[in-house]
C-alpha cells in the first residue's frame, strides 16, 4: 500500500534534479509512511528502465500503461506531495486527478518561483497546501511538521 504519491517534473528537469522527489521521499519515510516516486517505483512496476521510460520516441501503448499505473497509485494515496518549481503538463494533470479524487495535496515550490494559477487558485481556495522555500532542507522540515500536524490522521492509519 501507499501512503504518499510524490509528484513532479520528469521530462523537462534534469536527473540531477530527481534527487529532490527522492529527498521528499525520504522525508515521508521518516513520518513512518510509504512514499511512492515515480521515477523509481513506476518503471519497475511497468518492467522498463528510466531510458525506455523517457524516450521521447517511446510507444503510446507504454505511455498508456504509465498513466493507468500512476492513475492507480494517486487514486490509493492518502496524500499526494507534489514539487512544482519546475512547470510540468503531467504534474499539473496529477494534480487536477488528486483534486478530483478529493486527496490531499501538498506543494511545495521554491521562494520566487512563478506558479500556475492551476495550482495558486486552489491554494488560495484551501484545497492545497503550499510550502515556499529557500532551501530545500527547509521546505522539507517544513513539509514534515504540516504533515505531523495536518495530516496526523494519515500518520496514525498506519
Amino acid at each position: 500500500m501507499v501512503d504518499v504519491y510524490i509528484a513532479g517534473s520528469l521530462r523537462h528537469t534534469s536527473r540531477e534534479w530527481w534527487k529532490t522527489y527522492e529527498k521528499i521521499g525520504e522525508k515521508i519515510q521518516e513520518l513512518g509512511l510509504k512514499p511512492y516516486i515515480p521515477h523509481i517505483h513506476t518503471i519497475k512496476e511497468v518492467n522498463q528502465s528510466i531510458e525506455d521510460i523517457h524516450n521521447p520516441n517511446l510507444s503510446l501503448k507504454l505511455r498508456e500503461v504509465v498513466f493507468r499505473k500512476n492513475l492507480e497509485i494517486i487514486k490509493k494515496s492518502k496524500l499526494i506531495v507534489a514539487e512544482v518549481s519546475n512547470p510540468s503538463t503531467g504534474t499539473g494533470v496529477e494534480i487536477g486527478f488528486a483534486l478530483f479524487f478529493k486527496k490531499p495535496i501538498v506543494c511545495l515550490a521554491k521562494k520566487g518561483v512563478d506558479i500556475s494559477s492551476m495550482v495558486l487558485g486552489p491554494v488560495n481556495s484551501g484545497l492545497i497546501d503550499l510550502i515556499r522555500y529557500e532551501n530545500l532542507e527547509d521546505g522539507l522540515e517544513e513539509l514534515k511538521v504540516l504533515i505531523k500536524n495536518k495530516f496526523k490522521n494519515i500518520i496514525s492509519s498506519v
